[in-house]
């Protein structure tokens, strides 16, 4: 992997150790990536907290002049991608700037080396390794677990299926090496039934501040989902 890509900005907790970055391949297939996944999606509300830990954890170059609303979760197991199967946790802010909404990235881990590298030199997701137990089920719970946190979701859904289209309206914004902003729109669609997921965090970082545990309203279903090649934008150094 290019090292430009190995410090990406990120929560602390994606930082690659020396021993994952001994097993990482030089490459990854490219854009665009199509995927199927089972997958338990839950949000939660940006307190007062979250916000303080947000600001201080996102770069100025996603984030200025914008509010977090929102925090998103996942638990993915990817049934079919470019690079295989494999699971993968996600942590995202959701922010409103202006009359537009887009979202961030900066906590998401996989058990799947090619998959570090595919996110991080194609979108500048700073993915890092992390183990997994089981597949997002109905009562199952699904537990992702790195150095020093764990996360631990387990959703109770109805018992009827709806319909899911995101049709690529919300941009997931990043910033790459030498102060460049990735920006991609990924669309999703597929059968989810709604769900409460009981999410508990345990980390000895900052995950807990902004990523925490509770009770979350969310879907639980399988999905296509696709994500198409970035648009980068290099701004000047800051300063």
């Amino acid at each position: 992997m290019d090292i430009d890509f190995v410090r990406l900005p990120g929560a602390p907790e994606t930082a690659l150790r020396r021993e994952d970055l001994a097993t990482l391949p030089h490459s990854a297939p490219g854009p665009p990536w199509r995927v199927r996944a089972h997958a338990l999606i839950w949000a939660a509300r940006a307190d007062e907290r979250a916000r303080s830990a947000i600001q201080a954890l996102v770069p100025r170059e996603v984030s200025a002049h914008a509010t977090p609303i929102a925090t998103l979760g996942a638990l993915i197991h990817y049934l079919d991608t470019p690079v295989g199967r494999y699971s993968e946790i996600i942590g995202a802010v959701v922010y409103r700037r202006g009359g537009t909404v887009f979202s961030h990235v900066p906590f998401i881990a996989v058990d799947s080396p090619v998959s570090v590298v595919g996110g991080r030199t194609n979108w500048a997701l700073p993915k890092t390794l992390a183990s997994f137990e089981n597949q997002p089920a109905p009562g199952i719970s699904m537990i992702a677990t790195g150095g020093d946190w764990r996360v631990e979701a387990t959703p109770t859904a109805t018992r009827f299926g709806v319909p899911l289209l995101v049709p690529g309206l919300l941009a997931l914004v990043q910033l790459g090496p030498h102060h460049t902003v990735y920006s991609v729109r990924p669309s999703s669609y597929g059968m989810v039934r709604p769900a409460r997921a009981d999410v508990r965090v345990s980390a000895a970082s900052s995950l807990g501040g902004w990523f925490s545990s509770g009770m979350r309203p969310s879907v639980l279903g399988q999905l296509t989902m696709f994500l198409g090649p970035a648009t980068k934008q290099t701004l000047p150094p800051p300063g």
